[in-house]
């Protein structure tokens, strides 16, 4: 078992989805409740790398709108080396969210993760590898215990029929934490790539309810505390905006 600092919350994303939009906006709710945020790009082809970074063969961490992103760290030992290599350290983190998508780095030495979910949607390859995946998951863990969260699709089918294919029972820690299709988020999740910004506020209200929920649930707050911290921190960032823009144009 590798240890963690006791103040540390790790959470475990697992899925072959590209989870990494729904991650980082997990993380700016937690970032607008003042946790400090390392998300790790564990995920077979570096999706956060590749997608929100600006790359760079030596550079492993990356800010994003103040949430850090360690890339190409295969395990737990090599995910502190590369924070030492930014002047960081674990203990500098409230929360390390943890995306995972391959069964080469689930057999990997991590630490007892504090909260893990299965991310899914109704994507038949999905399906398919999540199955292999998950039975990876619970041979080298040796428990079954997982919360869900599941993408849902225009395209109506029975939320049985994972868990035939699964064929192991599963001991779900949760309700099915169900994110409605929204026509939107494709493309908000090409304005977080490309314009370098969370687009948090244009996301359908069912998303951040459900956001919300979920983050209520692991902190034993109420969700509308959640909420009203991702609404005071709008509401700050809009008046720095609108100050710069006034002082900006002062010297003009």
């Amino acid at each position: 078992m590798i240890p963690t600092s006791q103040n540390l919350k790790t959470i475990h994303f697992v899925g072959t989805r590209d989870k990494s939009d729904f991650v980082l906006y997990f993380a700016h709710v937690l970032d607008t409740m003042n946790k400090r945020v390392l998300i790790v790009d564990s995920t077979k082809n570096e999706w956060y790398r590749h997608s929100y970074t600006r790359y760079t063969d030596t550079q492993q961490v990356f800010d994003f709108q103040g949430i850090d992103i360690l890339c190409g760290a295969t395990n737990w030992l090599a995910v502190e080396k590369q924070l030492a290599a930014a002047d960081e350290t674990m203990t500098d983190y409230d929360v390390v969210l943890l995306d995972m998508d391959s069964k080469e780095m689930l057999e990997q030495d991590w630490p007892v993760f504090d909260e893990r979910f299965y991310i899914g949607d109704f994507h038949r390859a999905h399906q398919s590898l999540d199955v292999e995946l998950l039975h990876k998951l619970f041979e080298v863990t040796g428990t079954s215990e997982l919360k869900r969260i599941t993408f849902e699709s225009n395209y109506r089918m029975n939320e049985s029929y994972f868990e035939t294919l699964l064929n192991q029972d599963v001991l779900w820690k949760s309700m099915n934490y169900l994110v409605e299709p929204d026509d939107m988020a494709d493309v908000l999740r090409l304005r977080m790539q490309h314009d370098q910004i969370i687009p948090f506020k244009q996301l359908n209200r069912q998303y951040k309810e459900l956001l919300s929920e979920i983050i209520s649930d692991l902190y034993g707050v109420h969700t509308k505390d959640v909420s009203d911290a991702v609404r005071k921190s709008f509401f700050k960032s809009a008046f720095k905006r609108q100050r710069k823009h006034v002082v900006e144009s002062s010297h003009v």
